[in-house]
């Protein structure tokens, strides 16, 4: 019913569109906020958005962050790796969530998954689920927590693998204290960075995490999620996010509204070109959930992607900083209250259609 209800509503054309939208002209620049606008628009954030943006602290998502990267390297199968994931589980279950372990298995050999008795790779994914005050259908809030191992230097990951994850866990505590009205499903993906295994050193793999993530959902059913909302390399302190054309485009867009509303524009330009971010979309178009937003900044250190600090020993923490991780946390969440309203709107309509309703 929702579907065909989201098909002829003008207000929300294209939920269902294309993986790969057409790139839209940007917004005019007499759409952008004034300085005046964005420091008026910052003191009244207190005062006029959700508890849940007032509360959203840099310095706990900063103290994740030096956390993670103090652990040091955290490829695949590593003791960093563990490391991590049990501090991730620590602080998820300290708020009082079920946190709940498991395994993605993926074959190890030139067969592939059918070989009898191939030898297997495994990678560790966490998730935890915060109930909703309205609706069990949920929003997916993903990011990785590895990082690449290199034969001739140790590589922290600051950005590229920590950063999401430092986010992501604030984000859990807030919503955890102030629920939304969809549920929250949290997972932090493990074999998202390329890795190889001792069975096949010359093969690199990566996105098992994701890989894995994507079968549970299609066992579990896709419909129930609402929306996935993707989070890796946002803690540069030049933070750039990319408008990520892989995305779908209204959700995404709806994050860029939010930005500027909030008076973060600097970091959510509008101005900013269309360019695939480079995430796992593919596991998840295949089993039918288009509605992903992924929010990652492209290029580390300079204005062209890579960046120079990107996949070296640079990325480290002295070159993030608590001011990006805040306005990604903040955008994330008011996005999420907007989206959620407008889908707490369509169910209502839905459901006073099929006589489930008062229609209000």
């Amino acid at each position: 019913m929702i579907r065909s209800l989201l098909a002829f509503s003008s207000s929300i054309v294209g939920l269902g569109c294309s993986p790969t939208p057409p790139p839209e002209s940007a917004p005019s620049p007499q759409a952008l906020p004034t300085p005046q606008q964005s420091a008026d628009l910052d003191a009244a954030t207190a005062r006029e958005f959700s508890a849940r943006i007032a509360s959203f602290s840099a310095d706990r998502a900063w103290r994740d962050l030096q956390a993670l990267t103090d652990i040091g390297a955290r490829p695949v199968g590593s003791r960093g790796n563990a490391r991590a994931r049990d501090y991730l589980r620590a602080e998820l279950e300290d708020v009082g969530l079920d946190v709940e372990a498991w395994d993605v298995d993926y074959a190890d050999t030139e067969e592939g998954p059918s070989a009898e008795g191939a030898p297997e790779i495994r990678v560790t994914n966490l998730s935890a689920i915060i109930p909703g005050t309205r609706s069990q259908d949920r929003f997916l809030l993903v990011a990785p927590f590895d990082s690449r191992a290199y034969a001739d230097f140790e590589f922290i990951g600051a950005n590229d693998g920590a950063s999401g994850a430092a986010v992501l866990l604030e984000i859990a505590r807030t919503i955890a204290a102030d629920p939304l009205p969809y549920a929250a499903e949290i997972a932090f993906l493990d074999g998202e960075s390329p890795f190889s295994s001792a069975n096949r050193p010359g093969a690199l793999y990566r996105e098992v995490g994701s890989s894995g993530l994507a079968s549970r959902i299609q066992r579990t059913g896709v419909s129930g999620v609402r929306l996935m909302i993707y989070l890796n390399r946002v803690g540069d302190a030049d933070l750039r996010i990319a408008r990520d054309l892989m995305s779908h485009r209204i959700y995404r867009e709806e994050f860029w509204k939010a930005a500027a509303t909030l008076g973060r524009s600097d970091a959510f330009p509008r101005d900013a070109a269309f360019e695939n971010a480079g995430i796992a979309h593919r596991y998840f178009t295949q089993i039918g959930l288009r509605q992903i937003v992924s929010i990652v900044d492209t290029s580390f250190g300079g204005d062209q992607p890579p960046g120079l600090y990107a996949g070296t020993a640079q990325d480290t923490i002295e070159r993030c900083s608590p001011e990006s991780l805040e306005t990604v946390g903040v955008v994330v969440l008011e996005g999420l209250d907007t989206i959620s309203e407008r889908l707490g709107k369509i169910d209502r309509f839905a459901g006073a259609r099929d006589g489930e309703g008062d229609g209000r």
